[in-house]
């Protein structure tokens, strides 16, 4: 179905619709990428855009690595709700991992010196997140939110 609307400045212009599960005539999205296209409702593939609105203040995480060559939990083991970020203060890579204890490869996630680490708005870590580095008293900073 098409709904007809016109202003006093512009000719009649067709706005795509259809019903919802309740039979009110609703407007059909228009994805983005479609410019001059055919409009498509909303969907799992054609979802509307969400921004995350419900973040909540960073807590800190920062400090040093205790022990060298061994993986150390950050945020004492506390899972962050909408995500995190490391920064490596050091000299040396850091290495961070939400899904076990991190290592030097495998499924950790290297930071260089200087480099910052940072998930998406809205990302659940698999776990609580830990980080390994190779000599004790490299310095790292660390928020969750």
């Amino acid at each position: 179905m098409t709904l007809l609307v016109k202003d006093a400045n512009t000719t009649t212009q067709s706005i795509s619709t259809q019903t919802d599960v309740a039979g009110n005539l609703v407007p059909v999205h228009v994805p983005a990428a479609i410019a001059g296209g055919v409009a498509a409702p909303v969907g799992p593939t054609a979802p509307l855009p969400v921004i995350n609105a419900a973040g909540s203040a960073a807590i800190d995480g920062s400090g040093t690595v205790v022990t060298g060559g061994m993986a150390q939990p950050i945020f004492a083991g506390v899972v962050p709700v909408n995500g995190f970020l490391v920064a490596n203060n050091s000299s040396a890579t850091l290495y961070v991992s939400d899904v076990g204890a991190a290592t030097a490869g495998g499924a950790s996630i290297p930071i260089a010196p200087g480099a910052v680490f940072i998930t998406p708005s809205g990302y659940k870590p698999a776990g609580a997140i830990s980080l390994y580095a190779s000599s004790t008293g490299q310095s790292f900073a660390a928020r969750r939110w």
